[in-house]
């Protein structure tokens, strides 16, 4: 009976023995499952994380470009507004110009051959030219000159209210009106 009873136990070690490796295989496998997905997750994650960084980036690259786009369409946008206002400028010039040439050739014609004696008088001086000319108008050729010179100013104006930028506009129409604050207006008042 000992010999059996060793059997049964050297059975039963053998039994516990091969139990035990059998378990410690499937807790290794486990462990290694585990591991396994841990690093799934982790690599799942740095994936998703590198996409989101990569998604950013590009969102990045379209926000400057749009606004590369937009300035450079504002640019020019700007541009193409200041070609047209200098080519209505230059148009408006030519107008102007061609306004002049025709009203001034219109009072040359208007002039007596005595007036244009006058004007060519050289033995006068320009002072006693002026005064004997302004003399000898007619009232009509007096209100050309008063419309010229009114057009010519009318034009000056707007040449420089272009040219001008606000605060010079504002400037200006502040001195033709005899603003309060420039030394102009106190003059004209009388206030210095």
């Amino acid at each position: 009976m000992k010999k059996f009873m060793l059997k049964i136990l050297a059975a039963g070690t053998l039994c516990f023995l091969i139990g035990g490796s059998v378990i410690a295989q499937e807790t290794t496998n486990g462990d290694k499952d585990q591991t396994r997905q841990r690093d799934q997750i982790k690599l799942d994650d740095q994936t998703e994380d590198q996409d989101q960084i990569r998604d950013q980036d590009q969102l990045k690259d379209q926000d400057q470009l749009k606004d590369q786009d937009q300035l450079k369409d504002q640019d020019q946008t700007r541009l193409k507004s200041q070609d047209m206002t200098q080519l209505r400028d230059k148009t408006q010039l030519k107008d102007q110009t061609q306004v002049k040439l025709q009203n001034r050739e219109r009072f040359r014609n208007s002039l007596t051959e005595d007036q244009i004696a006058i004007l060519e008088n050289k033995e006068m001086t320009q002072n006693q030219r002026r005064k004997a000319f302004m003399g000898s108008l007619s009232e009509q050729q007096r209100t050309m000159l008063r419309e010229n010179q009114t057009l010519r100013q009318q034009q000056r104006n707007e040449l420089q209210c272009n040219t001008a930028t606000q605060d010079q506009n504002q400037q200006m129409n502040q001195y033709r009106s005899g603003g309060t604050n420039t030394e102009s207006g106190k003059n004209r008042r009388g206030q210095r």
